[in-house]
């Protein structure tokens, strides 16, 4: 064993919140690359190491900033945990998009899981989670994989890891609603530095391009002021269609590799 790696996309901060909670339950120190905001130079992780990749579930796939970041990553045989988290409607391809890329950079997929955050489109779903019966659910799979690490022997082949998806992934949509500020926006930037994609006007921050716009509410997450969020009327239509479709709890679910 030498080191444990956390590599996440998360703009809204609740991938970042379970990574870090699987890292606390993994008991070693780990290192964290927080790539929501691009990943500079490549980075090459030896098959000593072991490395959990986490992504937030953009309309059943993965991000499509967390994929460039990602091949930028390259192991050697390179033992990884795979998590996705998403809003309580489901992960569709998400998880098996992330097997296929992180396989092909050379890693081995020994364990992965999708568990479950407040949805950051329509915070009213799933709120409050990950609860405390999400956060045993997620130490006991921390716990496992460490143990499967201990057991990792990087001149074996193992057979590859199955989990729920279907290719040809699930083809990406985009809603025709974008965050935007209210009058309470003082124009302090947080918002136009955090933008991964720069969607958000420096001259008047209450504006989004919603061409570029991918609404990964960092920026509601962000602002101090709280000025910004979701609003019109076709999100509110929206909002009326879907989250009553999203209430019925969804809990974690989990996949083992034989290590």
């Amino acid at each position: 064993m030498n080191n444990i790696h956390l590599v996440y996309f998360s703009p809204a901060l609740s991938t970042r919140r379970i990574m870090r909670e699987i890292g606390k339950n993994m008991g070693a120190e780990v290192k964290e690359y927080d790539i929501t905001m691009g990943l500079g130079q490549s980075l090459d992780i030896d098959n000593r190491d072991l490395v959990v990749f986490g992504i937030p579930v953009y309309a059943g796939r993965v991000p499509e900033l967390a994929v460039n970041a990602f091949r930028k990553i390259k192991g050697k045989n390179t033992p990884a945990v795979l998590v996705c988290v998403y809003g309580n409607r489901d992960y569709d391809d998400a998880l098996l998009e992330l097997k296929d890329i992180c396989e092909e950079n050379g890693f081995v997929a020994m364990a992965a899981a999708a568990f479950i955050a407040r949805h950051s489109i329509f915070s009213g779903v799933a709120e409050g989670r990950p609860d405390e019966d999400d956060r045993q659910k997620i130490a006991g799979f921390a716990q496992e994989c460490m143990l499967m690490f201990q057991s990792y022997d990087s001149t074996k082949e193992y057979a590859a890891l199955e989990v729920k998806g279907n290719r040809p992934y699930r083809e990406p949509s985009k809603g025709g609603y974008v965050p935007a500020g209210d009058e309470s926006c003082d124009a302090c930037g947080i918002c136009v530095k955090q933008c991964p994609v720069e969607a958000i006007r420096a001259d008047d921050p209450k504006i989004t391009d919603m061409d570029l716009c991918i609404r990964c509410a960092r920026c509601i997450t962000l602002c101090p002021e709280h000025s910004r969020a979701f609003r019109g009327e076709l999100y509110e239509a929206v909002k009326a269609k879907f989250a009553p479709m999203m209430a019925a709890r969804r809990e974690p679910e989990v996949f083992f590799n034989k290590i």
